[in-house]
C-alpha cells in the first residue's frame, strides 16, 4: 500500500476562513470610519488656527489689514490680503460647518496685529460643538470641546 500525504485544504476550512474574515471586517470598518471622521475634523480646525496665524503675521510684516469671513452657509471661509487684494476660499471638509450664533462672525487684524474684535467661533461637527475662543487683541486662540 502506498501512502499518499494531500496537502491543501478543504471547501469547508475556506468557507470558514471567509466567515472570520467578513466577521473581522465588518467589526473593524465602522471604528475606522469613525475615527478618520475626528481626524479630518481635528486636522481641518487646525489648518484654520494655522490660517489665523498666517493672517496676522502678514498683518504684522506688511503693516496692513487681513480678513476671514464665512459663506456658504458656514462650510467655506475667504481670506482677504487688503495690500495685494489677493483672496484665498478654503473649504470645511462636509462634517464641519460655522455655526452663525457665534459671538464673532469674522476674524480681522490691524496693521499693528492686533485684532479688530474678540469674541468665539463655534462650529458644528459631527463630534460635536467645538469652539474657538480668541481672548486677546493679540489674536491668541483657545480650542474648546
Amino acid at each position: 500500500m502506498t501512502s499518499s500525504s494531500e496537502h491543501g485544504m478543504t471547501f469547508l476550512e475556506l468557507l470558514l476562513v471567509l466567515t472570520i474574515l467578513g466577521v473581522l471586517t465588518v467589526i473593524v470598518i465602522p471604528v475606522s470610519s469613525g475615527w478618520t471622521t475626528e481626524q479630518t475634523e481635528r486636522d481641518a480646525l487646525e489648518a484654520f488656527k494655522a490660517t489665523v496665524q498666517q493672517m496676522q503675521a502678514h498683518s504684522i510684516a506688511h503693516e496692513t489689514i487681513t480678513w476671514l469671513g464665512f459663506s456658504n452657509g458656514g462650510k467655506t471661509y475667504t481670506v482677504t490680503y487688503f495690500d495685494t487684494n489677493e483672496k484665498i476660499i478654503s473649504h470645511f471638509p462636509p462634517t464641519i460647518k460655522f455655526d452663525h450664533t457665534s459671538t464673532l462672525r469674522n476674524v480681522s487684524f490691524q496693521g499693528n496685529g492686533n485684532m479688530y474684535n474678540t469674541g468665539t467661533l463655534t462650529f458644528e461637527t459631527a463630534s460635536g460643538t467645538k469652539k474657538i475662543k480668541f481672548q486677546f487683541q493679540r489674536g491668541r486662540m483657545l480650542l474648546y470641546e
